[in-house]
């Protein structure tokens, strides 16, 4: 297979006309959109032009990276500070790095017979010269490049590239490096390139404003999509509403003629993947527009698919999705990712999110690739059931989920693939009247129907014995003989409506403790029960969406032994005594492997009264938890403490009044690894973070905190974020005075949504290192709590490391330092004055 690769590159047929720059502007217009990132490129150049530096502008395909490289290269102001410019094409086939080096040359002495003497003359006089390398593909030809060029003093190049990873395996060290991932437009910049690219000077007809915001939106912020349906648009001279309209519902041709087109560009980035990184990235494909899956739903499928076998155990497959994740997103900046769970500023190492998803570009090549190999179809029309579609296919995704009740579209499918087809997935938009599933399909492994209902669980499932992954929505109860699928390893089962009949609770079977493969269970609003026999499920690393009760919890500790997260609503009575609940907890804390624990109370009762009467050293946790989400428990603020103390959590979300009380004041050293908190809906009045709390924490979000009236937190914090959701403006006028760390952005929000229109404020602050404001440094937490030392030794110290930041970046000017250093010292000598001083 290598021996092929290196073939099929090496006789790689030459690109031609395809190019992925169309460009952003209208007829003798500027650039539309990317300001600001235009406006940091110039000024990065601006500040760095007497050292030496390479800046890099990566993302997307179509994203505007060699459009927003032509703005810098033409700008008036770049050009009086750069005497001599150079622009290159490299491509993914490049010339010899030798003609490469000459085409640079040439174009730094503009052509002159005497190219000796010019070249001369800018490497002894020390001429200032801009280098534009546009598409790079490889990492050896951009190091061959630089090193051809390490003669030249003062230059500064800018490099275009799909892929980061390109830039970051440059080996030249005594050049600084500077990345900017371009952004996709927004939904205004997107209209406004969109109306410029079809009319030209003129304004958009108002009959046709509505139309072209819908379509200017399904383009996604991608420039390229924008101005490949413009052309289309352009090119019919089509203005009737009608047709607009139809466009903007996607009911006519446009949209797909426009995604055949870009392929052309896409493609490549796919074919450059590594082949462990080529089948994840098609499977996401299946899902449907609009969606935002998350990574964990990608470890369930994957872990019926039978892919990563080189695993032994669920968390090494966790892992390697996430590797996976992490190189497509990255990068190769193949995978958008939304909402992150733990850390809100951008950084590679440790970073994780919520959910994911592919530009709609990047679905039609994903599909349109499975489709040839046969991986999965995606089914939206009776005719898509036809041989020509479905013969030998391995998996089949309905994005119509009605479509198994046609006789002749079962006949098909079945008569096609029912032989080959492994995956059944129904993505469809949900479906609340009950729809057959053809079990014709008897070496399926993967049946994903939470998108249609059932009103009793469909027996006929059962005879497919070698499902690993099961997914449904139904109300009804689980049969006993649910354990005939013996090979099952991930269950998911959803309500309808989360509606029981009072006194008549619905009981998960206890023959489930049968199934050994089992490693995800995920059976929301059901009873579950331990048996009396011994038995444990070994593989299970997910358990989440049961009801259970206190007595319950005591028997499940002993049976679920590598449990790493679990997700449990506790039902209590006004009659149940409490006590237990904090033993429910105890026994929590012998689950040694749990990382990620959700428990919430049923139907919480809110009173004015402390409801738990033991003392905090009867709460305890397992230690090793690095997510903690609370609801409706009632605890009083100083049982926070135990949480504070755990050494690793990172994650916490407090909901519900899980904490009562006015007052919360923590305590010392503690939460020293959290990230992320979240406090819903509480009673909280006053909070006062002590000295050396929250050192980490770079996230808080505040909601529906009506009393809060004091957030007395120091006044420089790590913190890079904080959210306010219908607080008190007290809370508000708290949090603005908040200053953060040197070197570190702080976003301060505040919503309301009491009327009828929302209001938001917004404030952003930056750390600098000079000028310190020393009367708010002294009066801080870090020199009133506790101190260790006189105020002569505290001013002495933080004048010594004022004086040494004035040095380190009277030298950075200079350029004799990389610019992370100093950064990265900044945020090292304050982190040791804020934990130690």
């Amino acid at each position: 297979m290598e021996k092929e690769y290196m073939y099929t590159l090496g006789n790689m047929a030459e690109e031609g006309s395809i190019s992925s720059r169309i460009g952003f502007g209208g007829t003798k217009s500027k650039m539309t959109g990317l300001s600001d990132q235009l406006e940091q490129v110039r000024n990065d150049l601006e500040d760095n032009f007497d050292r030496k530096l390479v800046y890099a502008l990566v993302g997307m395909a179509g994203v505007g990276k060699t459009t927003l490289a032509e703005e810098i290269f033409e700008d008036p102001h770049i050009l009086s500070i750069y005497e001599h410019r150079a622009w290159v094409t490299v491509g993914r086939k490049p010339q010899k790095i030798t003609e490469l080096s000459r085409g640079i040359i040439a174009q730094l002495t503009k052509g002159d017979e005497e190219m000796d003497v010019y070249f001369k003359e800018i490497i002894f006089d020390q001429k200032r010269c801009l280098i534009v390398l546009d598409d790079v593909w490889e990492t050896k030809v951009l190091s061959s490049l630089i090193d051809s060029l390490a003669s030249v003093k003062n230059i500064q190049i800018l490099v275009t590239a799909r892929e980061r990873d390109i830039i970051e395996n440059i080996t030249s060290q005594r050049d600084g490096l500077n990345i900017m991932v371009v952004r996709f437009l927004n939904e205004k910049e997107s209209k406004d390139l969109l109306c410029r690219k079809v009319f030209e000077d003129e304004i958009c007809p108002s009959q046709l404003d509505k139309a072209a915001t819908k379509i200017a939106k399904k383009c996604e912020g991608l420039p390229l999509m924008v101005v490949t349906v413009a052309d289309i648009l352009s090119k019919s001279h089509n203005r009737d509403p009608d047709y607009w309209d139809d466009v903007a519902e996607e009911r006519n041709s446009v949209f797909v003629d426009a995604y055949n087109e870009m392929t052309k560009v896409f493609f490549p980035s796919y074919d450059y993947l590594p082949q462990y990184l080529k089948m994840p990235f098609l499977f996401m494909g299946v899902f449907p527009p609009d969606y935002d899956f998350p990574p964990s739903k990608l470890v369930n499928m994957f872990t019926a698919e039978g892919w990563f076998l080189h695993t032994n155990e669920r968390r090494a497959l966790e892992v390697s999705v996430w590797h996976c994740l992490e190189k497509l997103c990255f990068y190769k900046n193949l995978v958008l990712f939304n909402r992150k769970s733990i850390s809100w500023h951008e950084k590679i190492e440790g970073l994780k999110y919520k959910t994911c998803r592919l530009h709609s570009t990047w679905r039609h090549v994903c599909r349109g690739e499975a489709w040839k190999n046969k991986f999965y179809h995606v089914l939206n029309r009776l005719v898509d059931a036809s041989k020509r579609y479905v013969k030998g296919q391995r998996c089949l995704c309905l994005q119509n989920n009605i479509l198994f009740g046609f006789k002749e579209f079962c006949k098909s499918v079945r008569l096609n693939c029912a032989s080959t087809t492994r995956s059944l997935l129904f993505f469809g938009p949900y479906h609340q009247y009950p729809t057959p599933i053809d079990v014709g399909f008897r070496l399926l492994r993967e049946l994903d129907a939470l998108k249609l209902r059932f009103y009793t669980f469909p027996t006929e499932i059962l005879t497919l014995v070698l499902l690993k992954y099961l997914a449904l929505s139904c109300n009804g109860e689980l049969p006993a003989t649910i354990s005939k699928l013996f090979n099952l390893r991930v269950l998911i089962i959803h309500p309808h409506m989360n509606i029981r009949r009072c006194g008549a609770p619905s009981y998960i079977p206890i023959q489930l403790w049968d199934m050994q493969e089992l490693e995800h269970i995920e059976i929301l609003g059901k009873n579950l029960v331990a048996p009396h026999h011994v038995v444990s499920l070994e593989m299970l690393s997910t358990l989440v969406g049961v009801n259970a009760n206190t007595c319950t919890i005591l028997d499940l500790s002993n049976r679920i032994p590598n449990i790493k997260k679990l997700g449990i609503q506790i039902e209590l009575t006004p009659y149940d005594n409490h006590y237990d609940l904090s033993s429910c907890f105890s026994c929590i804390s012998t689950l040694e492997s749990l990382d990620t624990l959700k428990c919430s109370i049923t139907n919480p009762v809110v009173s004015n009264s402390s409801i738990v009467a033991v003392t905090p050293s009867s709460l305890m946790f397992p230690r090793g938890l690095k997510k903690l989400h609370l609801s409706g428990m009632g605890f009083p603020w100083e049982y926070a403490d135990v949480i504070g103390f755990l050494p690793f959590l990172q994650v916490l979300k407090l909901r519900s009044y899980a904490f009562q009380g006015s007052h919360w004041e923590t305590q010392r050293e503690s939460f020293l690894s959290l990230e992320f908190l979240l406090i819903e809906d509480s009673d909280l009045v006053h909070w006062i973070p002590r000295y050396g709390s929250f050192p980490k924490l770079s996230y808080l979000s505040m909601k529906h905190c009506y009393k809060l009236v004091q957030l007395h937190w120091p006044s420089i914090s790590m913190l890079g974020k904080i959210e306010l959701v219908d607080c008190n403006p007290l809370a508000w006028a708290c949090a603005s005075q908040v200053k953060p760390c040197p070197f570190t952005h702080l976003d301060v929000t505040a919503s309301s949504y009491f009327d009828k229109k929302p209001v938001t404020h917004k404030l952003q602050s930056f750390g600098g290192l000079m000028p310190l404001e020393w009367e708010d440094l002294i009066s801080s937490p870090v020199f009133i709590a506790e101190p260790k030392w006189s105020g002569s030794a505290y001013l002495f110290i933080l004048s010594l490391i004022v004086l040494l930041g004035c040095v380190l970046k009277f030298y950075l000017i200079k350029g004799c330092l990389p610019k992370l250093g100093i950064q990265t010292w900044g945020r090292f000598a304050f982190e040791w004055m804020h934990r130690y001083l």
